[in-house]
């Protein structure tokens, strides 16, 4: 139970004269005690509604966007955006933690922005996190100004590039993590957790997402088939495996792959990150004229837009319908 407040329950009668009991919240301030109806008796109902009547108490005369978010975050912990909105206010709240909401203007937003001198996505994401705080506790008067959302650049490698990259990967767990991730479009994370329980070679099916974790909506990982490339490199990898992980080096998973692209990189004179191996499964994807609900859900988009905004303008058919209804 949180602390400030109980729970508890007192008898009433209805309009039939049947009894039934229904639960009250308890408190105590400077006033005395307090008790309140929350109007139902349903325990799990109550214990909502008990947290949503303390949050808005508690906010009533709150001086500081500070207080707002720690409010804020204690009300929403366990939601999917919890941990991303904790570490966005880890940064900001140097800056934001005493400015009292009324005060907020556009030029205060840009001041920090300047102070931050992180990229833009960084401050959007930052100064976000405080609109869902804001927006939370209900405040209307606070004018929160962000960057405009900056052109999404895709770097990503052509097919003969890959392949000189590959020539420069020396190490055998450092190529089949290329081939995997240019063969899934998964990202780094999803592709150092996999484990042989998620490779059906029969079915010719990779199920990217381990079995207990839960999906979240920015972070999704789909199932993808194997295709005729990727296949000989996961029968072979199968039969020498050590551990139960896909890609493992003496033995063991590996926690990161960026000291050896980096060598790879300078070995193959073809600069490549692991980030960059899905964008250009991607852009594979959409310069052979898959459809973009295709490739949304061979990378886990959960919204197609996210990748018509990001991949479209390299499909060759992007556009063209309506290039040629300008014809005159």
């Amino acid at each position: 139970m949180p602390t400030g407040y109980s729970i508890g329950t007192l008898r009433r009668k209805r309009a039939d004269g049947t009894v039934y009991r229904s639960y009250v919240i308890h408190y105590d301030d400077t006033g005395g005690s307090h008790r309140v109806s929350l109007g139902t008796d349903d325990r799990p109902t109550a214990e909502a509604l008990a947290r949503e009547f303390w949050s808005k108490r508690q906010l009533a005369n709150v001086d500081s966007v500070g207080e707002i978010m720690t409010a804020f975050l204690a009300a929403t912990a366990g939601a999917s955006q919890h941990k991303r909105q904790s570490e966005a206010w880890k940064a900001a709240a140097p800056f934001w933690q005493r400015v009292r909401p009324g005060l907020i203007d556009a030029d205060m937003c840009r001041a920090y922005a300047r102070q931050r001198a992180r990229s833009d996505n960084t401050v959007r994401n930052e100064l976000a996190a405080i609109r869902s705080g804001l927006k939370w506790a209900k405040v209307q008067h606070a004018t929160l100004w962000m960057p405009s959302i900056p052109e999404s650049s895709v770097e990503h490698l052509t097919k003969p590039q890959f392949r000189r990259f590959m020539a420069g990967c020396s190490a055998p767990h450092v190529k089949l993590f290329a081939a995997l991730a240019v063969a899934t479009g998964g990202r780094s994370a999803a592709l150092r957790e996999l484990t042989w329980a998620g490779v059906d070679l029969e079915r010719r099916q990779i199920d990217l997402n381990p079995r207990g974790r839960i999906q979240v909506a920015n972070k999704r990982r789909a199932t993808v088939p194997i295709n005729d490339q990727l296949l000989p490199l996961l029968i072979e990898a199968k039969a020498g495996a050590t551990c139960a992980h896909v890609i493992e080096y003496q033995g063991a998973p590996i926690a990161s792959i960026k000291t050896a692209f980096a060598a790879a990189s300078k070995r193959s004179r073809v600069h490549c990150t692991p980030h960059m191996l899905r964008h250009s499964a991607a852009v594979w994807m959409a310069e052979a004229r898959t459809p973009m609900e295709e490739i949304a859900s061979y990378l886990g988009h959960k919204n197609v837009n996210i990748t018509i905004a990001v991949y479209a303008r390299f499909s060759p058919e992007y556009k063209q319908r309506a290039a040629k209804a300008l014809t005159w």
